[in-house]
């Protein structure tokens, strides 16, 4: 393997239609980082879970096909089925033989938590702040509230 990383990016479909970016005109993607010690599974399902808890694939909408997912990252079709499948356990989407799967009701955040999601990534990045140390500081704060 060379040192260099192989990032691959896709613009996600839904509905024959590319999910744009809030605020923004470039496409929004889902990026897969083949050298990462995450798995490509756990890169897709984390990614899809930020989109729909987002509300950017909303409550209903149909999934990007397997399939297209796995022809674009050129991962296995069981790579993408994996991630589906993690995200059907959490209750993120509903699958049923033949039909697309779609996006579970009730999985978007609040907009006020997404507010202050946002705020906080907003200056973690500002500050130069590590994601997994602002992930385990949030985690922690989480755990102490409960």
């Amino acid at each position: 393997m060379s040192s260099e990383t192989e990032i691959l990016e896709a613009p996600i479909a839904v509905d024959d239609a590319v999910i744009d970016d809030i605020g923004n005109d470039d496409d929004f993607l889902i990026t897969i980082d083949l050298n990462s010690a995450t798995p490509a599974f756990e890169q897709i399902r984390s990614q899809l879970d930020g989109l729909i808890r987002v509300g950017l694939l909303e409550a209903g909408a149909s999934m990007p096909p397997m399939r297209g997912l796995a022809k674009q990252f050129g991962v296995s079709l069981g790579t993408v089925q994996h991630a589906y499948e993690e995200l059907e356990a959490s209750g993120l989407i509903i699958t049923s033989p033949g039909r697309p799967a779609r996006v579970a009701e009730g999985k978007r955040m609040p907009c006020d938590v997404l507010a202050a999601i946002e705020c906080l990534a907003v200056a973690a990045h500002q500050k130069n702040v590590d994601l997994h140390d602002t992930q385990n500081v949030l985690g922690a704060m989480w755990q102490m509230k409960r």
